[in-house]
């Protein structure tokens, strides 16, 4: 299965990341040097321009303080309603 940047699992998962930074107030700017990335890389991966890596998505949720199972979570819950879903359709 090949995934997307822009399924609607990495929207969920960005959705969090950015409620997350939005609480600190922490700026994109602020929040790069801290992450070892670019503000503009920081931005491009909160706008759907950029798919979320692994190892930056633990960097970016310690850098404010985030819990990054809690993100994994929400991509984990939203993978599993989607499979819910293709159930019930492929039942119809």
């Amino acid at each position: 299965m090949k995934t997307s940047a822009y399924s609607p699992h990495y929207e969920k998962l960005r959705v969090w990341l950015k409620q997350k930074r939005f609480l600190t107030t922490l700026t994109l700017r602020d929040l790069a040097p801290m992450v070892g990335a670019h503000f503009t890389s920081i931005g491009k991966m909160e706008q759907d321009r950029k798919k979320i890596e692994l190892v930056e998505f633990v960097k970016y949720c310690k850098a404010i303080g985030a819990d990054p199972h809690e993100g994994l979570e929400i991509v984990i819950q939203s993978i599993a309603e989607e499979q819910h879903g293709t159930q019930l359709n492929s039942k119809k």
